[in-house]
């Protein structure tokens, strides 16, 4: 799966993203189509949307699991590494939901960076 196939799956998810896709240069490279997604969630966060916020974390592992070196990439650099600015506000106990949620991978790239960077 590459980031084309990525933002279809995206917008099947979340079709108001469709709007955000519409700017060609979002659309680009995986990175972009990476950041659109991460302000989504980060947008479903915030609202409380727990339903699909949850089916969001599972397109994310789906993303990660099957995607090419270039995506999953992009869900490392971008993803993964925002969650802390993700979840901040949050409660704990929605924060361990969504961490329950990902993928051991995913929760195990964010481990490596958290303890690589000395946090």
């Amino acid at each position: 799966m590459n980031h084309t196939d990525a933002v279809k799956e995206i917008i099947k998810l979340i079709p108001e993203s469709q709007e955000e896709f519409k700017d060609s240069y979002k659309t680009k490279t995986p990175f972009m189509v990476i950041s659109v997604f991460t302000k989504q969630i980060k947008k479903l966060i915030r609202n409380h949307d727990q339903k699909i916020l949850m089916k969001s974390i599972t397109k994310m592992n789906l993303l990660y699991s099957k995607g090419d070196q270039a995506l999953k990439n992009a869900i490392e650099n971008i993803f993964v590494y925002s969650l802390d600015s993700l979840t901040f506000c949050c409660e704990s106990s929605y924060k361990d939901l969504i961490f329950a949620k990902m993928s051991l991978p995913l929760q195990n790239n964010y481990l490596r960076q958290v303890y690589k960077s000395g946090i």
